[in-house]
């Protein structure tokens, strides 16, 4: 019997470490900026496994090294975060419709920084939510964006879903606005009038929104073309 009990001690302990540390996503080389705006450098965590540590809240986990044990940072606690090129904000519900994380507070993804951004956030099946616990699983792909304070370039998340208006168990959710507190929901009544103002910069983006190749059906497709073009001119 004992050496079926090691064998299930040997099994069972890196699954109690996992859970005890997060263990529901990839360390990724980036960096966050604390409420008074000081970089901190380190490996982020974006969709850490368990609860977070303030009710209602997104969070991350943030070590300084690999060697570091993680802690969890709660979306009140920082002003922003980069882990590789994609850039993350905080943010609050807005006051009209759209799927939005089951959060009061949480992190959305700045996709195109402009005096107009446009800002993603993705979630599970019927929009419950901002990644905890839900069924997302992010692969990254080239691209551009700013946002936040000194932000550097933001790439889009593949997720296999069909743009704002979903697709499969993951839903993709746009939204615009000069800053995260005058967030709106993107819709199909207003899409060519706020996506011309959001990628106005790419002439040729413009023509084919206006001429209705993209639509708020397919903001996926959109993103992914607006982002080919603008690293094409090396921005």
């Amino acid at each position: 019997m004992k050496p079926i009990i090691l064998l299930f001690f040997v099994f069972l302990m890196p699954a109690l470490t996992m859970a005890q540390f997060g263990g529901g996503g990839k360390f990724i080389p980036g960096y966050y900026y604390d409420i008074n705006g000081q970089k901190v450098p380190g490996l982020i965590n974006r969709y850490p496994a368990g609860k977070g540590i303030m009710k209602n809240e997104g969070f991350i986990e943030f070590k300084e090294d690999d060697k570091a044990r993680p802690q969890r940072l709660s979306a009140s606690m920082i002003h922003s975060f980069i882990i590789g090129r994609d850039s993350f904000t905080i943010a609050m519900p807005p006051r009209y419709g759209g799927p939005w994380s089951k959060n009061e507070l949480d992190f959305v993804q700045v996709i195109v920084d402009g005096p107009t951004k446009l800002y993603l956030m993705s979630g599970g099946s019927g929009g419950s939510g901002g990644g905890h616990g839900s069924r997302i699983r992010p692969e990254f792909s080239t691209g551009l964006g700013t946002g936040g304070m000194g932000m550097g370039g933001g790439i889009g998340i593949n997720l296999g879903g069909g743009g704002s208006s979903g697709g499969g168990s993951v839903r993709n959710a746009y939204y615009y606005g000069e800053t995260t507190g005058e967030m709106a929901a993107l819709k199909a009544e207003t899409f060519i009038e706020v996506m011309t103002d959001v990628m106005g910069d790419e002439p040729d983006v413009v023509e084919k929104i206006r001429a209705g190749i993209f639509n708020v059906g397919n903001m996926d497709g959109l993103v992914k073309y607006y982002k080919q073009i603008a690293a094409s001119h090396n921005r």
